[in-house]
């Protein structure tokens, strides 16, 4: 796979955090896809961020309220959009932030949240600020290839070994998720989240379950194909890619449910 395969996990720094949050709140990214950044100050993001290194989102618990004009000048040169977690003593500093905070400004938005904050709440927010800037998932500009698939956003198609499979946008979507992010199982409560953000969808709702089967069945993603999509009992999805050498020999399937284990009606939904 080309570097679009493996470069695609979004890049959260994370500047301010205690120990605990670094460890529940990182955890919770790397569920999420994302590949957590840890700083021990302000100053040392910063040094990273000059010297290039490229991220998708700050997550800065604010500690020192000096380096906050120069944090966010930063943020919003390269337009990097910032959650900001801040105590109930700062709740004059935020209304500040959010008198002065450009809605239209692409790429450089300001969500915040007041302590106490779980790691679920972080993993929404998150979650929100990258979609709205486009970091997870930008459909309309994407072209990218994975092995003998290719995405053209701009069509919602999948071209493969010279034909092309046509999607529905949601299918696209989810498809471009399990590709971006093979070989790492992806959480049922992050793509109903990821995917469905502007409706109430239930974990145990078969709306998710439907869209896999569709883009199991439109884009091969069986044994014996290079990418193969299983589903993880009581988990998710992950989209494993099967190298050339494995191809040749044998199928070593352990550890992952045949896909006909799944219902019948998904069967059934596939075909419809």
């Amino acid at each position: 796979m080309d570097n679009d395969a493996h470069g695609d996990s979004r890049q959260v720094a994370m500047v301010g955090c205690d120990d605990a949050q670094g460890r529940a709140w990182g955890q919770k990214l790397r569920l999420m896809g994302c590949t957590p950044v840890p700083f021990d100050s302000s100053a040392d993001f910063l040094r990273a961020a000059t010297r290039g290194h490229h991220f998708d989102l700050l997550l800065v618990v604010l500690k020192d309220e000096g380096a906050w004009p120069v944090l966010t000048a930063m943020c919003k040169a390269l337009r990097l959009p910032i959650f900001l977690v801040a105590n109930a003593m700062q709740r004059d500093l935020l209304a500040e932030v959010l008198s002065t905070t450009d809605p239209e400004s692409r790429g450089a938005g300001i969500d915040f949240a007041v302590l106490p904050v779980d790691d679920f709440e972080v993993g929404l927010r998150v979650r929100e600020a990258l979609r709205r800037n486009e970091a997870v998932l930008n459909t309309q500009a994407v072209s990218a290839m994975f092995g003998d698939y290719r995405f053209i956003g701009s069509r919602k198609v999948v071209a493969r070994k010279g034909e092309e499979v046509r999607l529905k946008p949601r299918e696209f979507e989810l498809a471009l998720l399990l590709f971006r992010n093979a070989d790492r199982l992806l959480e049922r409560e992050w793509l109903l989240g990821s995917l469905w953000t502007d409706s109430r969808i239930e974990r145990k709702s078969r709306v998710l379950d439907c869209c896999v089967a569709n883009v199991r069945r439109k884009l091969s993603l069986h044994k014996g194909n290079e990418f193969v999509l299983h589903s993880v009992y009581g988990r998710g999805y992950e989209l494993r890619h099967v190298t050339a050498a494995a191809l040749a020999g044998p199928v070593d399937d352990s550890g992952f449910p045949d896909t006909s284990n799944e219902p019948l009606w998904l069967g059934e939904a596939a075909r419809a």
